[in-house]
C-alpha cells in the first residue's frame, strides 16, 4: 500500500471518527464523510463500500490504538475505562439508543473480545485479576465471552445513565468485582 493510499484511508477513518464525536452514526452521510475528509464520493467508494464498512475500519483503528497504548494502564479495566472516558462522545453516538436501524454493539463486542484475547496472551498482563480469571479457567474462550458480555452490560449501564457515572466508580466496581471473583 502506497503512502498516499495509507494517508487517504487514514484521513477517511479519522473523518468518520471526528463526525462520530459530533452526531449519531445514522445521521452521518457519505457526503458528510467526504466533506470532513476533503475528498470526493468516488474516492470514498474506492476505499469503502459504504459507511458501515468504514465504521468497521474505525473500530479496527481504535482497537489498534488501544492495544498500542497500554503502557500507562494498570489493568485491562483501566484501559477500557480510559478508552470510554477519552471517547465518551463517540460511545454516546454509537450507542443503540441513538440508532433506529443500526445496532453497533456487535462491533464493539468484537473489539472488546479482541482486546481481552490479546491481553490474556500478553505475559506482562498476567497479574491483572481479569486476565487471571481467563488463564486459570478450564474454558478460556467461554470465560472471555462471559467477561466481554459483562463489560458490555457495564457500558449499557453507563449509557442508561447518559455516561454520567464517574471514572473512579466504574474502576472501583469492576476491579472489585473481578478481584473478588478471581479468588
Amino acid at each position: 500500500m502506497s503512502q498516499v493510499t495509507k494517508r487517504t484511508e487514514k484521513s477517511i477513518i479519522t473523518a468518520m471518527f471526528s463526525l462520530l464525536q459530533k452526531k449519531p452514526f445514522e445521521k452521518i452521510t457519505v457526503g458528510d464523510i467526504c466533506d470532513e475528509a476533503l475528498i470526493n464520493h468516488s474516492t470514498f467508494y474506492r476505499y469503502f463500500n459504504d459507511k458501515y464498512s468504514l465504521l468497521h475500519a474505525v473500530f479496527s483503528y481504535l482497537l489498534d490504538d488501544l492495544l498500542n497504548n497500554t503502557s500507562n494502564a494498570k489493568t485491562i479495566v483501566y484501559q477500557i475505562a480510559d478508552f470510554m472516558e477519552k471517547n465518551s462522545k463517540f460511545m454516546h453516538h454509537i450507542s443503540p439508543q441513538y440508532q433506529t436501524k443500526a445496532n453497533l454493539y456487535p462491533e464493539f463486542r468484537s473489539i472488546l473480545r479482541d482486546i481481552v484475547k490479546t491481553k490474556s496472551a500478553d505475559p506482562e498482563s498476567q497479574s491483572d485479576p481479569l486476565i487471571k480469571m481467563i488463564t486459570e479457567s478450564d474454558s478460556p474462550e467461554l470465560m472471555i465471552s462471559f467477561i466481554v458480555g459483562g463489560l458490555i452490560g457495564l457500558v449499557e449501564y453507563l449509557e442508561d445513565n447518559d455516561f454520567n457515572v464517574s471514572y473512579d466508580k466504574f474502576i472501583d466496581f469492576t476491579e472489585d468485582l473481578f478481584t473478588k471473583w478471581s479468588k
